[in-house]
């Protein structure tokens, strides 16, 4: 082994950082528990199809599938990073990064079992692994791989739509409205935890397209890496001023026919399968849209740079800040819990999903000022290097870390 290189490796330190991910990161993590806690309340409450008040128009316009779609985005980024750096480390990075996803499975079953049933981490750890056939691959061969795999989500709904058309008999299958999560209704915490490995089969009816598109968005990630579009950002503001061009447009045609179609629905069969078909890629170019906007702010605006870290926090303690929602959430809203979620109005779970992602805010801005790491940020690194420090820090370091 090189002289260079250390048996588990170490990870990336405070300084090495990248600030605009972290604030992605921080931004993604506001509108995941936007959406998860609409699901939850509204599970609690059985699927109300006619809803159509603002709250739960904003967030199915504009937020569901689109910051779950940014968080796995992120993880494309975030393996290649991982991987880059492992490889000046260690003789292994693929070893390295293999035991960091099997941790990651483990913390999501985990999560499964004792707190929620709509945990996305062993969603990321069994995807993650495809990951590895295209560590080494050139950008261009990623490229040929996300232009394939879009065109077949994109054409995914016309086949579905023709095969429906032929076969005119019910595939029995349930309908959305059908959807029920008894862990969502359990009367104590420990008939929950059963429910929640009953629910697994609810969950898993619709794994294999939140996977494909998760994967898609993995790779996207990393062929934004390869191409070197966060080094040295300022230097490329042409290039990110053309992929938010192109995302804005794509978003723009996305939302429209989403909005349309849900406010103003039309007998026309064909223009219904055309406008489920966009919004089914509503996900990809709403997440690209929102992270490239907040390029823009990034690199255009530096006025609103101080505002924007803000984010940095939450963002740096991501894992910490996501299991922390799903148990304050589930607490708040489920009977076993205050049970709540039978008396809030769609205003209340608004707001309250506005809340706790202020009080994350506060708590990860106080961790971060002693600590280096979140609690489960500091665990998954000890498990995956193996001896982390995580001394509180000095006056002396934290100068330097806050430094530009």
């Amino acid at each position: 082994m090189n002289a260079n290189k250390v048996a588990h490796g170490q990870p990336m330190s405070l300084r090495d950082r990248v600030h605009f991910l972290d604030i992605v990161r921080g931004f993604a993590l506001m509108g995941i528990i936007l959406v998860n806690y609409f699901l939850i309340v509204d599970s609690a409450k059985g699927f109300d199809m006619e809803a159509n008040d603002v709250y739960h128009n904003l967030v199915n316009w504009f937020a569901s599938g689109k910051f779950i779609t940014l968080f796995s985005f992120l993880f494309g980024v975030g393996f290649m990073i991982f991987m880059d750096r492992a490889a000046q480390k260690v003789d292994s990075p693929n070893k390295l990064f293999a035991r960091r996803l099997t941790i990651l499975l483990g913390i999501g079953l985990l999560h499964v079992t004792f707190v929620w049933i709509g945990d996305i981490l062993t969603h990321y750890a069994a995807a993650g692994f495809l990951l590895f056939f295209f560590y080494k691959r050139r950008a261009k061969t990623i490229l040929y791989w996300l232009i394939t795999l879009f065109v077949i989500q994109l054409l995914t709904p016309f086949f579905a739509m023709l095969f429906n058309t032929i076969n005119t008999v019910s595939s029995g299958k349930p309908v959305f409205a059908d959807f029920e999560l008894a862990s969502h209704n359990s009367l104590t915490y420990l008939a929950s935890i059963g429910d929640r490995w009953a629910d697994l089969a609810t969950m898993a009816s619709g794994s294999f397209s939140i996977i494909y598109s998760m994967f898609l968005m993995f790779l996207l990630g990393v062929y934004f890496v390869k191409m070197e579009f966060f080094k040295n950002m300022e230097a490329k503001k042409a290039i990110w001023n053309r992929i938010w061009i192109i995302f804005t447009i794509a978003f723009m045609i996305t939302q429209s026919s989403t909005i349309i179609a849900a406010v103003n629905p039309v007998e026309n069969t064909l223009w219904m399968d055309m406008a489920s078909a966009l919004e089914q890629n509503g996900g990809l170019t709403g997440s690209m849209f929102y992270m490239s906007t907040l390029a823009m702010l990034f690199l255009h605006v530096p006025q609103l740079r101080g505002a924007l870290m803000i984010f940095t926090k939450v963002g740096r303690m991501s894992l910490t800040c996501y299991l922390l929602h799903s148990i304050i959430g589930t607490m708040l809203f489920l009977k076993y819990g205050a049970g709540l979620a039978d008396h809030l109005q769609p205003a209340g779970t608004f707001f309250m999903a506005i809340g706790v992602y202020a009080f994350l805010v506060l708590f990860s801005t106080l961790w971060l000022k002693r600590f280096k790491y979140g609690p489960m940020e500091f665990i998954w690194r000890q498990l995956t290097y193996g001896k982390v420090h995580d001394k509180p820090k000095t006056n002396t370091f934290m100068r330097r870390s806050n430094s530009p």
